[in-house]
């Protein structure tokens, strides 16, 4: 499934260090790509798309490599009304 999750960073140092150690190189049980990143010009705000079984997983997958350096919230992709979204 596909799965939105928006981002209120409170470190964007520490958020996009981390990111770039450890997200784009991942092997995650249930998480399978990364599709895209959308950070505000500020970088303390970004929306991201990603593929994973589950939102509980993909939320551990994140906690696990970003700490609490932001909060987030998730939701799941309507896949059949969505425009512009490539699987």
């Amino acid at each position: 499934m596909y799965i939105l999750v928006s981002h209120t960073i409170n470190s964007p140092a520490e958020f996009w260090g981390y990111a770039q150690k450890y997200l784009l190189n991942f092997s995650g049980d249930g998480v399978q790509k990364l599709i895209s990143v959308f950070p505000n010009e500020n970088m303390d705000q970004c929306t991201c798309i990603w593929e994973a079984d589950s939102i509980e997983e993909l939320d551990e997958y994140i906690r696990n490599k970003i700490g609490n350096t932001s909060k987030d919230s998730y939701y799941q992709i309507n896949e059949a009304n969505s425009i512009g979204l490539t699987t």
